[in-house]
């Protein structure tokens, strides 16, 4: 069984030659992680979409298989185990009911209404990073835009905005999983700012998912603080760092691949849906999913795991699975059709995919359409991957705004 450095600058850089290698020697890949240590990868498009499907062998919550804890960590702190307990780490029926209740301003038609306010937003980024002479696109662009458009969609207040941005930029500046631990640990600052929300909109409903989700109920029953604390940190967090990285690596390989940029310019809307779906498909920025956790014993595909092993499913090696994909290696930006699993797959297939689509495409057309001579200032190879298991994208990303 191969094992595969997700941390490494060279497989950041270019990993898809090693994924096909390790596919080639089977299903199966091992791969370290911090405070965990080696865990089994699981390649194949086929087998990772069956697993992200099979709610009744595999659990997300680890308390399912026989843990603790929800991320079947031993040890953690109380802010920490609030937040554990989210759409993320929930399995059916919890989560369905939860994602029940956000699951409607993140739908396609909803978004498309939005797609107008991303763009001006977008534009008003770049203008500003053209006024101040900012270049990396990392700080200036892929981490500001989506922070922006989800507080704009969660209707925080400023004094929430200001407070919960100097928390966030930790964590999402966070460059390895010892740094992301320390950030994570400075969580209570946040979370007072979010009750000290909840507590204002109860008083006095306001426009906003924030707003709706302080007053939803099922069945008549209130979600608790800690519940809604979880939800709207996912929604920020997560939403916020797939988006940042997705934006930084895609663009890293327009200007990096030649002709490809000049090939996006000249797509119309059509054509540009199509290239952001190969790009996320060529980039994967969430690399693998949170782990599946076997109920019982059992073998899978020749391997033989036992009840609460901790098992991934690498969406990186679906992505480039030959069985499905003609040239996986290659960005082919007119391909059609695409089944990738960036958006990972199953009952937990990502909540915000139309939102994260909807902002790298204003990204793009921003970037691209407005400047024809666009290019990365200094040499694109010698740039920092982030180096944290799980997730591919630049430390930073200086441009040449020609």
């Amino acid at each position: 069984m191969r094992f595969l450095d997700l941390t490494s600058q060279d497989y950041l850089r270019a990993p898809h030659e090693q994924l096909l290698a390790a596919m080639e020697e089977g299903p199966w890949a091992q791969t370290k992680l911090p405070f965990i240590g080696r865990l089994k990868l699981l390649l194949g498009h086929a087998e990772c979409q069956a697993l992200l499907k099979d709610q009744d062998k595999f659990a997300v919550d680890a308390r399912n298989a026989g843990h603790k804890s929800a991320f079947g960590l031993r040890f953690l702190p109380r802010s920490l185990k609030i937040m554990a307990s989210n759409l993320l780490t929930m399995d059916d029926p919890d989560h369905r009911r939860l994602r029940g209740l956000v699951d409607e301003p993140f739908h396609r038609v909803a978004i498309d209404v939005q797609r107008p306010v991303i763009r001006e937003t977008c534009e008003e980024i770049v203008e500003t990073m053209l006024r101040t002479g900012a270049r990396d696109l990392v700080t200036g662009l892929c981490r500001e835009l989506p922070q922006r458009v989800i507080f704009d969609l969660l209707g925080f207040s400023r004094d929430a905005r200001t407070r919960l941005q100097n928390v966030m930029a930790g964590i999402a500046g966070s460059t390895s999983a010892f740094a992301m631990i320390r950030a994570v640990m400075k969580l209570k600052p946040a979370q007072a700012a979010m009750r000290e929300e909840f507590e204002r909109v109860r008083a006095e409903p306001r426009p906003g998912l924030v707003s709706e989700l302080v007053h939803a109920g099922e069945d008549g029953e209130k979600m608790s603080d800690d519940e809604l604390l979880a939800m709207v940190f996912v929604l920020f967090a997560a939403g916020q760092e797939t988006t940042s990285h997705f934006i930084s690596s895609a663009v890293w390989t327009l200007l990096t691949q030649p002709g490809k940029a000049d090939e996006y310019r000249a797509g119309d809307e059509d054509a540009r849906g199509v290239a952001v779906d190969e790009l996320m498909r060529y980039c994967t920025p969430v690399q693998m999913t949170k782990p599946r956790h076997p109920r019982a014993p059992l073998m899978l595909h020749g391997q033989a795991l036992q009840r609460g092993e901790r098992v991934l499913a690498l969406l990186a090696s679906a992505n480039v699975d030959p069985r499905v994909f003609d040239n996986p290696a290659e960005l082919d930006l007119k391909r059609r059709p695409n089944r990738h699993l960036g958006w990972g797959g199953g009952p937990h297939i990502c909540l915000g995919l139309h939102l994260a689509r909807a902002e790298a495409q204003a990204a793009f057309d921003c970037l691209f359409d407005r400047f024809p001579g666009l290019a990365i200032d200094g040499d694109p190879n010698a740039l920092k991957w982030i180096p944290r298991a799980g997730i591919r994208g630049l430390k930073s990303l200086p441009l040449r705004f020609q």
